[in-house]
């Protein structure tokens, strides 16, 4: 090894350099413990959230629709499981907290959970063609384009918000579509098109600010 004083080779295990005669220092290396729970990473927790936010607004919709037309918790079950699934296999992996050995066990699990629900609550899977697949595909593509904008960091502050509201207003019209096709056999958007209306313009609203802002900061920038 070298000594780290005089930079010359001297005997490997040297508690004095023969050369300069300085005392040579060994730092002993400690080996940390592998826990098999760790602590999530920060851009884990981050697409934990924004993956939650995402899948909460169309189970409470889901829902809510299902109360209030057909007074019961039918199809809606169905849809917020997927969801729980879609969440499970999607977010938990991206924290770390577990093995990836592990993590797919959980996932595969949960699958396995959801299926026997499935066949548990109806053995009629005329709805999971045309209501679940559909939706749970959608969210599913809606996830990893998220994370690709997050993890590439192309896509920031406002123009995220507005990839977000084109994403809710695109899965709005995607639920009212799958209902009425499972329901009444044919396609009749109504709501869904009205309350995607709020959200096109907020992405107006939010490009409108970002752009302002840019000005802003070039000016400040200029000056």
């Amino acid at each position: 090894m070298l000594c780290p004083y005089c930079k010359k080779e001297i005997p490997d295990a040297s508690k004095f350099c023969p050369n300069c005669g300085s005392v040579i220092v060994v730092e002993k290396t400690t080996k940390k413990k592998r826990s098999f729970v760790k602590g999530p990473t920060d851009g884990g927790k981050g697409f934990a959230a924004i993956a939650t936010a995402l899948m909460i607004f169309p189970a409470t919709l889901s829902v809510a629709i299902d109360l209030v037309f057909h007074r019961s918790d039918g199809w809606s079950a169905y849809v917020v499981g997927a969801l729980i699934v879609a969440w499970i296999c999607s977010v938990f992996p991206a924290l770390r907290i577990t093995p990836a050995p592990v993590s797919a066990l959980i996932a595969m699990f949960s699958i396995l959970a959801y299926i026997s629900f499935i066949i548990s609550k109806n053995a009629q899977l005329v709805w999971l063609y045309k209501v679940g697949l559909p939706l749970f595909i959608l969210a599913a593509i809606f996830i990893s384009v998220d994370a690709a904008l997050l993890s590439s960091g192309k896509v920031k502050g406002l123009h995220f918000l507005s990839v977000l509201s084109v994403e809710i207003a695109v899965y709005l019209v995607a639920i009212e579509a799958t209902v009425d096709t499972l329901l009444f056999n044919m396609v009749t958007l109504r709501w869904s098109i009205i309350v995607a209306c709020f959200f096109i313009s907020a992405v107006a609203l939010f490009e409108a600010v970002q752009y302002a802002l840019k000005l802003l900061k070039n000016r400040k920038g200029g000056n």
